[in-house]
């Protein structure tokens, strides 16, 4: 069973409900809406859950691994071009062939920030 997600569900908010919406996305889920909806929906139950089972909890870790995924591809496509070029041409490699790398450094931080959340969450429900 895959894991891609085909299938859109829209419903009509109000400005102020949006921009509350938006607010928590931003805070908790790197402004995803789709991740807080789906959090909210899914996570709900009647009776209290354990703080180590939030579903906020999830949704970052599942918005954390994403990212890293990311980066991993195209780091990867990245050092395939890179190597392609030292078989035709050894010891050419400049500085902007490895240039590109560095624009993962903004990704790097979120996931830190993330990750630093997530330990906080899970050092005070102990």
């Amino acid at each position: 069973m895959s894991d891609k997600k085909t299938i859109i569900i829209r419903f009509r908010v109000d400005e102020k409900i949006h921009k509350e919406m938006q607010t928590k996305a931003d805070e908790y889920f790197n402004g995803n809406l789709s991740a807080l909806i789906r959090c909210a929906v899914l996570g709900y139950s009647e009776t209290e859950t354990n703080n180590l089972e939030s579903p906020q909890m999830i949704a970052l870790l599942n918005s954390s691994l994403k990212i890293i995924g990311r980066i991993g591809t195209n780091s990867n496509q990245i050092i395939k071009h890179i190597n392609e070029q030292q078989k035709m041409f050894p010891l050419s490699i400049r500085a902007s062939d490895i240039l590109p790398l560095s624009r993962f450094h903004d990704d790097w931080v979120t996931i830190q920030d993330m990750l630093k959340y997530l330990y906080n969450l899970i050092a005070i429900s102990k």
